[in-house]
């Protein structure tokens, strides 16, 4: 009896994540809008000291240039504080970079608060009033993102994916941590507009 209800058990977590990981992947393939208002960039780690994007930030980043350089008219939000390991905000480092490439510092706001997805869409828009939104995260992480999202109440939203390539071990990280962390979120991250 023991040994059937371990092999349903197992049979529905591996069913569970293959179905979650082909939602995940088949967010992550959408179009963004063109002309958004705001483009939403949400934080990952930093390194070192001085500090640097981790190479996936460093992704969201250059996928967000591009964005930018296409769509001249709209502002970008860098979000993410300070972590533990970390020398400066994610939010520093993040505007520092789209500078450094030449987006004129005029269009670029920073949500320094934040320390979880949940928060950022909330912070952000005390930041800047989002408006039509593009948010750019890498692909494992579209799906989560785009709920909570819609959580904090922005309706006019798109997603504009940083592909993790399979090269890449934290790809295989994604594929386990990343439908844990959807049904986690879908369960129990309610952005609060007052937190």
């Amino acid at each position: 009896m023991i040994t059937k209800l371990f092999k349903y058990g197992l049979a529905l977590t591996l069913t569970y994540f293959v179905i979650t990981n082909i939602v995940i992947y088949l967010y992550s393939k959408q179009k963004p809008e063109p002309d958004a208002d705001t483009l939403v960039v949400l934080g990952a780690l930093v390194v070192g000291n001085p500090a640097v994007p981790h190479y996936t930030l460093a992704q969201r980043l250059d996928v967000a240039y591009d964005y930018l350089q296409r769509n001249p008219r709209t502002k970008v939000v860098v979000c993410g504080g300070q972590g533990n390991n970390e020398s400066a905000t994610e939010a520093s480092v993040m505007a520092q970079y789209l500078i450094n490439k030449g987006i004129d510092p005029k269009r670029v706001y920073q949500e320094d608060k934040s320390t979880r997805t949940a928060q950022q869409f909330v912070y952000a828009n005390r930041v800047l009033p989002l408006g039509k939104t593009v948010v750019v995260t890498n692909d494992f992480h579209m799906l989560r993102s785009l709920m909570l999202a819609k959580r904090s109440g922005f309706n006019e939203i798109s997603g504009l994916s940083a592909p993790l390539g399979w090269g890449n071990e934290e790809k295989y990280v994604a594929l386990i941590r990343e439908p844990l962390a959807l049904a986690n979120s879908w369960l129990f991250d309610h952005p609060k507009k007052d937190e």
